[in-house]
């Protein structure tokens, strides 16, 4: 059921974690999701790269931060939630993914997505401020899709759930459409990808 935002867990790295005391050091903020980056990239190396659906829902907001650039958050399918509960062991009531520091989305607000269904491409927040990265969260209440908990650890606690756990079980992999592109996740290093007539497979 689960689809990894990057195409597959070995194809892709943490760069910050969940709670990240690093990132609490270096940004002054608590962490409530994972950074990620393509495996054996660097600095910009993965600008552009398509970003796909965790699991089946509806895109609640789509949303454009000064920092986060453009945002999409995603409330998944009960049975999604309840997928998730059994694969972590865990109570997850409700569940929402969050994909920020888009380069551009291509869904809309109150579109019905499935998992693996690309969301946008890798970007680099708001005025281009960031490297090249995804940052993705996990949420178990419903919040805005730019709301951000800076030091308050305990609201993180209550309301996220650490991706990374998840990811790591996410082991899909199939072909997609994208923008009239039909992209193999299967070779990432040597997509092979060619221009439909159609936009359809």
């Amino acid at each position: 059921m689960f689809f990894h935002p990057l195409g597959h867990p070995r194809w892709a790295r943490i760069d910050a974690g969940f709670l990240d005391a690093a990132y609490l050091r270096q940004v002054g903020a608590e962490h409530p999701g994972v950074d990620l980056n393509r495996a054996g990239t660097s600095g910009d190396a993965d600008l552009g790269h398509p970003i796909l659906c965790l699991a089946p829902g509806v895109v609640e907001e789509v949303a454009e931060d000064n920092v986060w650039g453009p945002v999409v958050l995603i409330r998944h399918d009960q049975a999604v939630a309840r997928a998730a509960e059994q694969l972590l062991g865990r109570e997850v009531p409700a569940l929402w993914s969050q994909y920020a520091h888009l380069l551009w989305p291509v869904v809309e607000p109150g579109q019905r997505v499935l998992g693996g269904q690309a969301l946008g491409s890798i970007g680099k927040g708001g005025h281009r401020r960031y490297l090249a990265h995804l940052h993705f969260e996990l949420r178990i209440r419903p919040l805005p899709a730019l709301y951000w908990p800076g030091l308050r650890r305990e609201v993180i606690l209550a309301n996220y759930i650490n991706p990374a756990p998840l990811l790591a079980k996410t082991t899909q992999e199939h072909r997609y459409v994208w923008q009239q592109l039909v992209v193999n996740l299967t070779k990432p290093d040597a997509p092979a990808i060619r221009r439909t007539q159609t936009g359809e497979l």
